[in-house]
Formats: C-alpha cells, structure tokens, sequence
C-alpha cells in the first residue's frame, strides 16, 4: 500500500510539473506587452534626421525713406527716397530653418530740395539744399554683406509663412551734396521756395561763405561703413523641393519691400 501510494504521489508531481512547463511554453509565443515602466529600455533610440540642403537666390527689392519719417529727424524735408536694388543669396536650409549670407547693391538718392535740421528755423539759422545725382555728378548708394536666420510655419506644401532677422554692414558708395544757404528775410520753415533755393536753381538764398565762390557744391561727411539691421516677414512659394519664390517685406535699416526666386541642390 505504502508502493502504490508514493507511486501516486510522484505521478501527480510529475503531472503538475508538466502542466506548469507547458504553459510556460504557451506564454512565451505570445506578443510582449509593453510596459509603463519609465526605467525600461525604449524600442529604438533611432530617429530620422533632417536633410541640410545648400541654394542660392537672386533677389530685387524696392527701399524707400517715406518723407513723414524723415521728418521726424529734421524741421523739414523735401521729400522721401525711393530707389530699387539688387542682390543674391547663398543659403543653408535645414527643414524650416534657412541661414543667409546676402549681398546686395542699391542707390540711395534724396529728393532735391531744402531740408532744415531739426530744432532750427530759418531765416534764423542756415538751410541745406541737397542735389540731386543728376546736379551733384554722382549717386549715393550701399554694398551690403549680411546674415539672415529665416524660419517658416507651413500653411501648407506648397505655402509657408516666412519671417526671421539679422545683421551686417553696408559699405557707402558715392556722396550726398548740398549747399549751405541763407534763406531770405520773408522765408519761414513753410515757405522755403524761392528765399531757400539757391540762384543757380532759380533762388533767392545766398550760398553761405563755406561754399561761396566754389563751383562744387560741399558733401556731407558720412562714415564709410554703416550697421544693417533687419527684420523680415512675407511668404515663401514651393512650387516643388527644390525651387522657392519668396515676396516679403519688412526693415533692412530703412523699410523695404521685395521678392526673390531660389534654388537647391
């Protein structure tokens, strides 16, 4: 009885082992289930980067000095500045983040006129009657250098809203002539023309004795070189990955509006 009883016991043993290790066996051909665990290994570590492609762009732009700003500098102007330039870009993109080195040209030409510098009166005090590069011989103008960091929020593949800013130099071209006059008796800083205008433009003023006599009119003592801050918004057109039209608008030092066309390689 003892046999047949310990016999009994070790086949209900091995039964129980066997039944256990099967299903084991079943649980292991399961799907894992992921874990909360904030200390377990992640899935992969591997993301994609984004792709850094090189262009270049050729751009126009339209600056213009309204002659309300001016005055907000001077007693009076004659008149704002409107002048076009050109220039190109060699540009780093990196998804929506573009940087910009810039190169650029344009004139920079005052209206010809009197202007009165701010705080002064005339008769009183002396007037300035800048020339316009047709009479002064020459044009005044800006080579700037520049870098531009540009981000862009897609509206959609094909549209982004693009803005962004930077810095550099302009290099000064050329000069800005004048005359020192001396308005007549009946002038005032609202009636400057003909007590203001010198006589070789069909004036009354006389030429301060700085320029009397001298037959070239005197220019103004500008630093060669001048800071470009700037400020950009407008949007960017994707026609497809590679090409890019661009009409923005904003502050290069003085307000500007523009388009450009670029391409990457």
């Amino acid at each position: 009885m003892r046999l047949v009883t310990g016999l009994g016991l070790f086949t209900i043993l091995v039964a129980s082992s066997t039944a256990r290790a099967g299903a084991a066996l079943d649980d292991s051909s399961k799907s894992p289930t992921r874990t909360t665990d904030p200390a377990a290994a992640p899935d992969t570590l591997e993301t994609t980067p984004e792709k850094v492609e090189y262009g270049v762009d050729l751009r126009l732009r339209h600056v213009w000095l309204p002659q309300g700003l001016m005055e907000l500098f001077t007693s009076r102007a004659a008149g704002g500045a409107g002048n076009n330039g050109i220039g190109f870009d060699l540009v780093r993109r990196r998804g929506n983040v573009e940087l910009q080195l810039g190169f650029e040209y344009e004139h920079v030409n005052l209206a010809e006129g009197v202007y009165i510098d701010s705080g002064k009166t005339v008769p009183g005090d002396t007037a300035d009657y800048i020339l316009s590069p047709e009479h002064a011989g020459t044009d005044f103008g800006w080579f700037t250098i520049e870098f531009t960091f540009i981000n862009h929020a897609q509206i959609n593949k094909y549209l982004a809203v693009r803005y962004g800013g930077g810095a550099g130099i302009g290099i000064l071209t050329g000069s800005v002539k004048r005359f020192d006059v001396q308005c007549t008796a009946a002038s005032s800083n609202t009636n400057v023309d003909p007590g203001c205008v010198p006589p070789d433009f069909g004036g009354q003023a006389t030429v301060t004795p700085d320029h009397a006599g001298d037959p070239e009119p005197g220019a103004y003592g500008l630093p060669p070189v001048f800071p470009v801050v700037n400020a950009i918004v407008g949007l960017q057109i994707r026609p497809n990955d590679k090409a890019v039209i661009n009409i923005e608008g904003g502050i290069r030092t003085l307000p500007f509006i523009g388009m450009s066309a670029g391409y990457f390689f």
